[in-house]
Formats: C-alpha cells, structure tokens, sequence
C-alpha cells in the first residue's frame, strides 16, 4: 500500500507542478524588433547662404537716337519742297538776310507767296513770324515756334513746338527736301 500512496503522491505532486508550470510567466521569446534604428539626425544650418552679388554690366546700354536739331540759318538757306502730300503743305524759301517765304507753289516763292514772314533763332527753335499774307487767314499770333530736325543731308523736319494758328501748323509742319 505504500506503494499506492506514493503513486498517488506523485500524481498529485506531478499535476502541481505541471500547473505551476503552466502557470509561470512564459520564457521570454525574442521578438522581432520594429525600432529603426536611431542615426543621426542633420540639424539644419541656421546661416543664410549668401545670395549672389550680380556683377554690373560692362557694356554701355544703346541711348535712344536723338535728333540733330539746327539752331542756325547756315543749313536752312534755299528753298525746301514739302514731302506731304497735304494740300496744306507750302513750299519754304529761307533767305540769308533773315526772311522767308512760303508758297503753294513753287514759282510762287518768287511771284506772289502766301506768306512772306521773318525768322530768328532762339536756341534751337525756330520762330517764323508773318509780315505779309496774301489770300490765307490771318493768325491770333503772327509768331509760331517750330523745332528743325536734320533728318539727313538736304532733309530737314520743321516740329511744331508752339503755335496757336491751325492754318500755320498745317502748311509749316512736316518733312522737307532741299530743291537744288
């Protein structure tokens, strides 16, 4: 019987410890790791990078072409056909002795002009005042000023600058050609 007891003794004892050990805390098991790894981390750079300085150009930018203007009656003197072809545009006769002329026709600037006037300079304006008229209206201001241009040689362009005759502008202003 001893025998019995002890058997029954060793199942008892077996089952308490396969229940302590069913019991325990698991051994631990490597688990697989989700952690990345730490690297370093760059830290941004708290300076401002220099911006580049721009180098100023060394060429010389193109000036817009400006007119020669005539502040003289040495390049005017003789007679200039208009190049409109206004019915307004007068043929121009500028004379040494400081007159002028101006006339529909040409022959007109010997006969009869529409216009016999004077002229001055005043700087690089050219101020054309009328004396006589024959057949055109008369003007509030007998004085208009004009700027004259050197287009090119024995081309000129007369530039109204002031005037208040209407009839004046149109006869006087525009583009003209040297009559040899």
């Amino acid at each position: 019987m001893c025998y019995q007891n002890f058997s029954h003794q060793l199942v008892k004892i077996t089952v308490v410890l396969l229940f302590l050990v069913g019991c325990s805390a698991p051994a631990a098991t490597p688990i697989p790791s989700t952690e990345i790894p730490l690297t370093p981390t760059p830290v941004p750079s708290t300076e401002i990078p220099p911006t580049p300085t721009p180098v100023p150009s060394t060429e010389i930018p193109p000036t817009p072409t400006s007119p020669v203007l005539i502040a003289s009656a040495e390049m005017l003197i003789g007679n200039w056909q208009p190049l409109s072809n206004s019915l307004d545009a007068m043929f121009l006769q500028i004379n040494s002795d400081g007159t002028c002329r101006l006339s529909y026709e040409l022959d007109g600037l010997t006969n009869t002009p529409e216009v016999e006037c004077t002229y001055t300079f005043d700087g690089t304006d050219l101020m054309i005042t009328a004396v006589k008229l024959n057949g055109v209206p008369e003007c509030p201001s007998p004085t208009g000023k004009y700027e004259v241009r050197l287009l090119a040689e024995d081309y000129i362009e007369l530039v109204t600058v002031k005037d208040n005759c209407a009839p004046r502008i149109r006869s006087t202003r525009g583009k003209y050609q040297r009559i040899p």
